[in-house]
């Protein structure tokens, strides 16, 4: 699946009547990654991979993929385990856009960077993309420093980030600057929110934030609205670290509550950097990356909520 990040049509997926046409504009785009993955927890040793669905020729109408991680419970808190490739992909199959980096695997964002904001946020050069990695590819071609399934880029660490959760690539393509950061949120115990937006920086750091409605979202029609009281964002971002982890598997269901039930919050920090938060109604927040649901039991939940008309 081609041009925006296909966890946004899987990972969310809700049947309607304009379903069939996004997906096809979506597979018929143009776009580096040849498939999709997902956390699992398989035996192979060493690195992360799971095929999520055959796309091509499979009726979203009739039935709703197992996309759900294998996310498990631990002792204290939730285990995100290391992804695991598998020893055979399909064609059929999309891959999201990763990197291989000191033996763990980062996702693609598909949230987009102005080139003056990236250019800022280079840090160290950490190496080159080795671009090796398609639908044909064998086990032992993932477990190498820098294998992708992107074409050869340069990847950085990221400026004010860890890189062992952030990294990017930039560089010139055909005269245009191109950037895109990569996430690793997996072989972590999440036991609150702390633990996963501490990482994204959002407290006190917040420059500006828009919302769409949930029908906006999942149509792809890019209307927003602002939001200008920073002060109760703030508090809301101040509250996440409280937040408490479930299970995708265990919450999934809220994907498909109403529209009325969701709503998405866009956060930009002041180093230029977007952050994408699905919000539902009862109080619970979802963050794409993490395949974590978290539950704010916290009055400026509602404050935020009720500002999302």
């Amino acid at each position: 699946m081609k041009k925006i990040d296909i966890k946004h049509v899987i990972n969310k997926l809700e049947p309607d009547k304009g379903m069939e046409y996004r997906l096809s504009k979506k597979i018929m785009a143009k776009q580096d990654n040849k498939f999709v993955f997902r956390p699992s927890v398989s035996i192979a040793a060493g690195l992360v991979m799971v095929i999520c669905v055959g796309i091509l020729g499979y009726n979203f109408s009739e039935k709703k993929p197992d996309t759900t991680p294998q996310i498990t419970n631990s002792k204290g808190g939730i285990y995100v385990p290391k992804i695991q490739l598998p020893k055979n992909i399909s064609a059929a199959a999309d891959m999201l856009g990763f990197i291989v980096y000191q033996g763990k695997i980062y996702e693609q964002v598909r949230r987009k960077i102005s080139p003056e904001s990236a250019k800022n946020l280079l840090g160290e050069k950490l190496g080159t993309t080795k671009g090796n990695i398609d639908e044909w590819s064998k086990q032992s071609e993932y477990a190498v420093e820098f294998a992708s399934s992107i074409r050869k880029q340069d990847v950085y660490s990221v400026r004010g980030y860890d890189k062992s959760f952030r990294i990017m690539t930039y560089g010139n393509i055909d005269g245009n600057s191109l950037s895109q950061f990569y996430e690793c949120f997996n072989g972590i115990t999440v036991n609150t929110g702390e633990d996963i937006f501490n990482k994204l920086k959002i407290q006190n750091n917040i420059r500006t934030v828009k919302y769409e409605s949930f029908n906006s979202w999942n149509n792809n029609n890019g209307q927003y609205s602002n939001i200008t009281n920073l002060d109760m964002i703030n508090n809301f971002a101040s509250e996440l670290k409280n937040a408490i982890p479930y299970t995708q598997e265990s919450r999934s269901s809220l994907f498909d509550e109403g529209e009325t039930n969701q709503k998405l919050v866009y956060i930009t920090l002041n180093d230029g950097s977007e952050i994408q938060l699905r919000l539902f109604k009862d109080g619970y927040i979802y963050y794409d990356n993490c395949h974590i649901f978290f539950k704010m039991e916290n009055q400026v939940f509602e404050l935020l909520w009720n500002q999302l008309k």
